[in-house]
């Protein structure tokens, strides 16, 4: 029987992304703006949002945007968003097929793996 493996364990990646506001699309979807408190976001990644009242459900991550550092007034759209990024980690994040009712501020988005609380 093998006790202990002295391999590296490969580390697990996660994130997690504090909602703060949320704003509906006309074409659809919503882009729900907040803090990655911790890991890195990539664009087109599943998430999971934990709502206030602790129920879930499933979402992906279609784009990302951000003030410019570099262009006052303008954005960009980054292909990931990180908790030690420019503006200490706030990002907006678009979201397919959920309204801005589904989302409350406080609501946490968490990577599919659920691997960062």
């Amino acid at each position: 029987m093998k006790l202990f493996s002295f391999r590296k364990q490969k580390q697990q990646e996660g994130f997690a992304f504090l909602v703060k506001d949320m704003f509906d699309l006309r074409d659809g979807g919503v882009v729900v703006a907040g803090q990655v408190t911790e890991g890195i976001i990539h664009q087109g990644e599943r998430a999971v949002c934990i709502t206030g009242t602790g129920s879930s459900f499933a979402c992906v991550i279609d784009a990302i945007e951000q003030p410019d550092p570099e262009h006052q007034g303008q954005t960009f759209h980054p292909e990931e968003a990180r908790a030690d990024g420019p503006f200490r980690g706030h990002y907006a994040l678009r979201i397919p097929g959920r309204n801005k009712s589904d989302f409350r501020p406080g609501d946490r988005l968490l990577s599919d793996a659920g691997t960062v609380r």
